[in-house]
């Protein structure tokens, strides 16, 4: 059983201090708090700024940089209505091009409540010992202080022909932001990368900003303009503050007989997993996206109507999802339960994974291979003399041929498929079906990315705690 925090940060949604607030749906509701005071400390009036210029390589770590992460954020659903949310996750991360993040984030002096005293409503639940009157009023929690400054994120995606000058701009954009090159350097590269038709690129720049008023918060398109904003930004925050995050803290740190809130470990895992499921979908969708609005950037593309259907059916599925987590951010599914799209009415399905392979503007660069070798049982699953039935998926597709195999002990397989990898990973799992496919069938794991290129046969070994078995590999 996890315990909520008794002091946790979350994103400002126009709370005011004392006010009380619902861990379970993330909204401050009635305050039960009067008679206190509110301030900063007067011998600590000075900022706090920290500021990064990234490149991003997975959604997850783009939502963290925009410290939108779950772990940051402790309940996920809380702020989908927030204008960080949204722009968060209209981010259009894909896999096929780069994205560099700008971060500033400036800290005044923490303003704070002192001196507080329950109201005479608040007193007459806790007296009569109807606590769950009182969570449903005033919640488990309450707001104690407001973390103003402000906030800056730009999010620039750079996409080009040329995956090596893809690369290049990105990191002559981070130098040119850390003043490490002269200014207009990544301008004069733009430039000349889209001289030629092989190196041709494009870049976009989106952009949050929480503090600042007039000018000072008109937005920034041009990457010069990105990269003056980002500098000028404490000064902005100083001059123009607002907030950004409050502190809630639960109400055992004040003398009242309430008791401490705990969470399910199951509903924080299912919480967890939605949010996964939704950032992978989202993802996926977003690469088709490209794919469809970009075909010339990839190997023999499916066609449109292919790229749409596909499109559609992973929306529904981040809708499921995002209501999924909604409901259980409610609690309106107890116990908690893990996101099944199957179970939906009518169930939906994930489409059958598509691979899109990028083209290359130099000839000689050749999209990396994945060629299995052999599978090997070591030790059977199956106590003997019954044998294995062994089956292997690669992306949750199952290898052609003879599968499923009988399979025991010493028994090698020899194997001769190859797969073309893309610019995400590649999934290979061994199954002992047993007459079925479910969770405790699972053999093993291992993801495969074109980063291997060249460093020869892979021998690893897969076991479900009872059989072993050795897969080996190689990426050419």
């Amino acid at each position: 059983m996890a315990r909520i925090p008794q002091v946790r940060r979350v994103l400002f949604n126009d709370e005011e201090i004392g006010m009380g607030f619902n861990s379970d749906s993330g909204l401050a509701v009635g305050t039960a708090l009067e008679g206190f005071t509110v301030s900063s400390d007067p011998v600590a009036t000075g900022q706090t700024v920290t500021s990064t210029i990234t490149i991003v390589s997975t959604h997850e770590e783009l939502q963290e940089t925009l410290g939108m992460s779950f772990e940051a954020q402790g309940r996920y659903g809380f702020f989908s209505a927030s204008a960080k949310t949204t722009f968060s996750e209209s981010s259009n991360y894909n896999s096929t091009s780069t994205f560099l993040v700008a971060r500033v984030v400036v800290e005044n002096a923490l303003r704070r409540g002192r001196g507080f005293k329950v109201t005479g409503d608040a007193k007459a639940l806790l007296d009569a010992l109807r606590f769950d009157e009182f969570k449903r009023a005033f919640g488990d929690s309450f707001v104690r202080g407001l973390q103003t400054g402000g906030e800056f994120y730009a999010v620039i995606r750079i996409t080009s022909v040329s995956v090596s000058h893809q690369t290049s701009l990105a990191a002559t954009l981070q130098a040119e932001a850390n003043g490490l090159v002269a200014s207009g350097s990544f301008k004069a590269s733009f430039e000349e990368a889209n001289k030629s038709a092989g190196t041709r690129s494009e870049y976009t720049a989106t952009m949050f900003q929480k503090a600042g008023s007039g000018a000072q918060i008109s937005p920034t398109v041009e990457i010069g303009e990105v990269i003056s904003r980002f500098k000028q930004f404490p000064a902005i925050a100083s001059d123009s503050s607002a907030a950004y995050e409050a502190e809630v803290v639960t109400y055992d740190t004040l003398p009242l007989p309430v008791p401490t809130p705990e969470e399910q470990e199951a509903f924080l895992f299912a919480l967890a997993d939605a949010r996964e499921r939704k950032l992978g979908y989202i993802q996926t969708r977003n690469d088709l996206e490209f794919a469809l609005r970009h075909p010339d950037f990839f190997r023999d593309p499916p066609s449109a109507e292919v790229l749409m259907a596909a499109i559609s059916a992973y929306t529904r599925l981040i809708n499921a999802a995002m209501q999924h987590a909604i409901k259980l951010s409610r609690g309106q599914i107890s116990p908690p339960r893990l996101f099944d799209p199957g179970e939906l009415v009518p169930p939906l399905t994930e489409p059958a994974p598509i691979r899109l392979v990028r083209v290359t503007a130099d000839p000689t660069v050749q999209p990396a291979t994945l060629r299995l070798v052999s599978l090997a049982c070591r030790t059977a699953s199956d106590p003997s003399p019954s044998t294995d039935e062994i089956m292997i998926r690669v992306d949750d597709v199952p290898l052609p041929g003879p599968f499923p195999v009988d399979m025991s002990a010493g028994d090698q397989l020899r194997l001769d498929n190859t797969f073309l990898l893309g610019s995400a990973a590649m999934k290979i799992q061994v199954w002992d079906l047993d007459g079925g496919l479910g969770d405790d069938d699972l053999i093993g794991t291992v993801t495969v990315t074109g980063a291997e290129r060249g460093t020869g046969q892979k021998h690893v070994q897969l076991s479900d705690g009872q059989g072993v078995y050795e897969l080996v590999y190689e990426v050419v």
